[in-house]
């Protein structure tokens, strides 16, 4: 019996995969792996009453990642849904952007391009000026599987051909 949830599990997950993918014409703005960087030393800083970032690591590239948040601009209000588990990305040279839906929420998580592109540019884009990347969620333990959301600004193997 678990086989077959499991089975029917992973099958939703699929097709909300392949349906974020056909809302934005190009599956390669979804990514299904959401990783959790286990090394990182995390120092949340508070927001809002449950929103937190952190600054990590070194050698984030100020133009990339503001190309690659630039790519949100014309979005602007429009209304993203993301799965469980699920990420978009916008990606640029050295520099990743990703919003993603932590694993095992029960609904999907919602923003508008404009609340990441308001966040990521004013807030995570003060770590990227610092040299290092970034990332905010709304729990304090951001490399835990609690809250909702990831907002991740980080560094991107550069695609080749």
């Amino acid at each position: 019996m678990k086989l077959i949830n499991l089975s029917i599990e992973m099958g939703i997950v699929g097709i909300a995969l392949l349906t974020t993918a056909a809302a934005f014409g190009n599956p390669r703005l979804v990514s299904p792996g959401v990783s959790q960087a286990s090394s990182v030393m995390v120092l949340p800083r508070v927001l809002e009453k449950r929103d937190a970032y952190t600054c990590y690591g070194s050698d984030a590239n100020v133009t990339a990642c503001q190309a690659a948040l630039d790519q949100l601009r014309p979005f602007e209000d429009q209304n993203f849904e993301v799965y469980s588990g699920i990420c978009l990305n916008w990606s640029q040279d050295t520099c990743n952007i990703r919003f993603c839906a932590q694993p095992y929420v029960a609904k999907t998580v919602n923003r508008t391009a404009s609340w990441i592109y308001r966040w990521a540019n004013s807030t995570l884009m003060g770590c990227i000026q610092g040299g290092q990347y970034a990332v905010m969620g709304d729990s304090a333990n951001l490399n835990g599987n609690g809250g909702t959301y990831r907002l991740h600004l980080e560094n991107a193997t550069p695609r080749h051909g």
